[in-house]
């Protein structure tokens, strides 16, 4: 781990201190975030919704936050550490943190995101009709991916409609958290077969081979081939291309790149393939979802 920056040592004492940038009090109860920049603030009834930007090179301790909350990776990227697995948490990611879970976060580099604090009486509400999710987890999916980047243009909104319409994308966040819960597998992954998972969601960009990532694992790919499915209901091929198109959507809503420049970029063969692929996944094409998510 590397050297901690000073000020987050306060953090170590987990009674006075049991929020972070993440997840910040009220400045009358005298907390304040020392990690990280705010940017922006809204609150709308049941949530507290902050765009924080971070400095890299230090470590935030091991913490824990008083509420639930979401994040939402707008630039950079992190490694953060839950329950002894580490996550890389890179551009798109959309990840779900239970009140009270233990967590450290390691900010290699800049980083910039869009977080929601959840009150619990939204959470109590939502279980008694839903599955609700209890434990920390990535949210993924292209529905997830689209409501993220939703959430974020409605909340650089300033018009009277902006706070319902922010309450609505959260909840449906939320309702799509419920269902990632219920897909789990219900099996406890060997820690091989997680290598080889970590490897597919920092690599994803890159041209990666089913044999390559075996040989880094030290399987058999018919092996790793089998076992990733039943393990990840889905094959390696189909998480990579899943991975890609969640990437485009977030370069779709917050760059200026060509289709071009984003096909290639996300390791598509050409323009053509990208928007097959991303219609095939998205339901339209990646011209129409940048129109839709458009801020003008």
């Amino acid at each position: 781990m590397s050297d901690v920056d000073p000020r987050l040592l306060a953090f170590r004492d987990a009674s006075s201190l049991a929020t972070t940038a993440h997840s910040r009090e009220t400045a009358s109860r005298g907390i304040r975030d020392v990690a990280g920049q705010l940017l922006r603030k809204r609150e709308i009834p049941g949530f507290t919704i902050t765009e924080d930007r971070y400095h890299g090179g230090f470590t935030l301790p091991k913490h824990h936050h008083r509420k639930a909350f979401l994040t939402f990776v707008l630039e950079g990227s992190y490694i953060e550490t839950c329950e002894g697995v580490s996550s890389v948490c890179g551009p798109g990611t959309l990840r779900f943190h239970p009140a009270g879970e233990v967590h450290e976060n390691d900010f290699q580099a800049g980083l910039r995101c869009l977080h929601v604090e959840i009150d619990d009486e939204i959470l109590e509400r939502l279980r008694e009709q839903a599955l609700v999710l209890n434990r920390p987890a990535e949210i993924t999916g292209v529905a997830s991916t689209w409501l993220a980047n939703r959430l974020y243009i409605e909340f650089c909104r300033r018009d009277h409609v902006a706070p319902m319409a922010m309450e609505g994308v959260i909840l449906e966040i939320l309702v799509e958290s419920a269902r990632s819960n219920e897909s789990a597998p219900e099996s406890r992954s060997p820690r091989w077969l997680k290598r080889a998972r970590e490897i597919v969601e920092t690599r994803y960009l890159e041209p990666l081979s089913l044999s390559e990532i075996a040989t880094a694992v030290g399987v058999h790919h018919v092996h790793l081939s089998r076992e990733f499915r039943k393990h990840n209901r889905c094959t390696v091929g189909e998480l990579i291309r899943r991975r890609r198109v969640e990437h485009a959507c977030h370069l779709l809503a917050r760059s200026e790149l060509t289709l071009a420049e984003i096909a290639l970029t996300c390791g598509f063969a050409d323009q053509s393939h990208f928007s097959l692929m991303f219609k095939r996944h998205m339901g339209l094409t990646p011209s129409k979802f940048r129109e839709h998510t458009a801020t003008q």
